[in-house]
């Protein structure tokens, strides 16, 4: 991400100010700050997110943290299935797993249950795909990308930055009094 269309005035005068606060001050205001940037992310992320069923969409989600003095806020999901649908899968095998694979009870004890009878049960063990047992394994197509972390950064990075220090300059300004006139945050076209 290029932040060259990002116009900042009066940072120096900011960087002072921000110097004279308290660490846990200081430490508060960019939190919120980058917050305020993350949320921008958020929505664009959560705007790009086309899955159908909206689980995805739904576990897009901002945390912050101060760790060892460095504020950082991501924007992440913990939807199993993020992975496959930001970058894409190529086609793969998907076998059911051999402590999975249902067994019988024979005359010379347990055994497994092969493909041909495992087709024939369609019981447990068996995978199952919009509906429909279809055996042991079964070749997957894969699924081209359909990436929204990404083009969200892309798209909205230079507006998050804006918004971060604009969420900073009116902090400061009403909470802790810094005459932020001389301080400019806007995205250049």
């Amino acid at each position: 991400m290029a932040t060259s269309g990002v116009k900042v005035t009066g940072l120096k005068e900011l960087a002072e100010f921000m110097k004279q606060l308290p660490e846990k001050l200081q430490k508060n205001v960019m939190r919120g700050a980058l917050r305020a940037g993350a949320k921008v992310l958020e929505a664009e992320a959560k705007r790009g997110a086309a899955v159908d069923d909206g689980d995805l969409r739904e576990s897009i989600r901002i945390s912050t943290r101060n760790q060892k003095g460095v504020v950082t806020a991501s924007v992440k999901t913990d939807d199993f299935k993020a992975h496959w649908i930001e970058f894409g899968t190529a086609a793969h095998w998907i076998s059911v797993a051999a402590k999975d694979t249902p067994t019988r009870k024979t005359r010379r004890g347990e055994e497994k249950v092969g493909l041909k009878t495992l087709n024939k049960m369609m019981a447990k063990g068996s995978l199952q795909i919009g509906g429909q047992f279809v055996g042991a394994s079964v070749l997957h197509p894969g699924i081209r990308a359909r990436p929204f972390m990404r083009p969200a950064l892309d798209n909205k990075g230079q507006e998050a930055i804006v918004a971060a220090g604009n969420y900073m300059k009116a902090r400061l300004a009403t909470k802790h009094g810094l005459d932020t006139s001389g301080v400019a945050v806007e995205a250049e076209q």
